[in-house]
């Protein structure tokens, strides 16, 4: 992943922390608009300038051709405020290997999936197994993407619960894994969306960390009982897809 630096040098006789406030706005909308990813950025005050690093997918996940009505709206207040530009630049990257994203010409398959550590995209493609950005995609609502990203945010945080064990953890697992939760129903209404704005077919990782009795690849879908299992893992992950019910999942235990 990239880190990037966003900078703006106070040039006008605006305060600072007035400055500092409407930067943390702009980093709100780019989160929103799916340009950059995590939820805090590194912030900061450095003599005349306010400097942030983001993460992104892309070298050019903060060029303007992805903006949005948003983004566009709070960088020009700031550099009406502070009478100057703001400056964009890729500074490093996460991982020497780390190349970029999904590049796919077109996706034979989404897959709408989470955990409690990662910060890339909630969509990864089922082509090539990278990371989707939600720029990308068709805007899902009010000129980006608050919905899936407000399911991200409530799974992240039952993995966290089933992750560290002492609180709700019972509770947590359930929302992952029961087809009828509200955590998988809010899923699976964002991939029914995604799927009629890409006319790509969407699925929904259902987690699996049940204690099976027996030959566990045998066990069928639990939304249409058929047979999901695969002869071999798909992407070295996946041992259960179906396609009527747009579900995959792993063998118990896999994280």
């Amino acid at each position: 992943m990239y880190i990037q630096e966003i900078q703006v040098e106070i040039k006008s006789k605006a305060d600072k922390d007035e400055i500092f406030e409407e930067m943390s706005f702009l980093t709100h909308y780019y989160r929103g608009n799916g340009q950059s990813q995590g939820r805090i950025e590194s912030q900061y005050i450095a003599g005349s300038k306010i400097i942030c690093l983001p993460f992104t997918l892309e070298k050019d996940s903060l060029d303007r051709k992805y903006n949005n009505f948003y983004t566009d709206r709070q960088r020009e207040k700031i550099e009406q405020l502070c009478d100057t530009k703001i400056q964009i630049k890729t500074v490093g990257k996460t991982c020497e290997t780390y190349n970029s994203a999904c590049n796919c010409k077109k996706s034979d398959f989404y897959i709408l999936i989470t955990n409690y550590i990662t910060i890339e995209s909630p969509i990864c493609c089922g082509t090539c197994h990278q990371s989707v950005p939600l720029y990308r995609l068709p805007k899902y609502a009010d000129h980006g993407y608050a919905p899936i990203l407000s399911w991200e945010s409530n799974y992240i945080s039952c993995d966290t619960l089933q992750m560290n064990c002492e609180v709700g953890e019972r509770w947590a697992s359930n929302q992952m894994e029961d087809l009828k939760s509200t955590l998988t129903k809010q899923g699976l209404k964002i991939c029914r969306t995604l799927e009629s704005l890409t006319h790509t077919p969407v699925y929904y990782y259902l987690h699996n960390y049940s204690k099976y009795k027996g030959d566990e690849l045998s066990r069928t879908c639990p939304g249409c009982n058929s047979n999901w299992g695969l002869q071999a893992p798909l992407h070295d992950r996946y041992d259960f897809k179906c396609d009527q019910c747009r579900l995959v999942s792993t063998l118990s235990g896999f994280s």
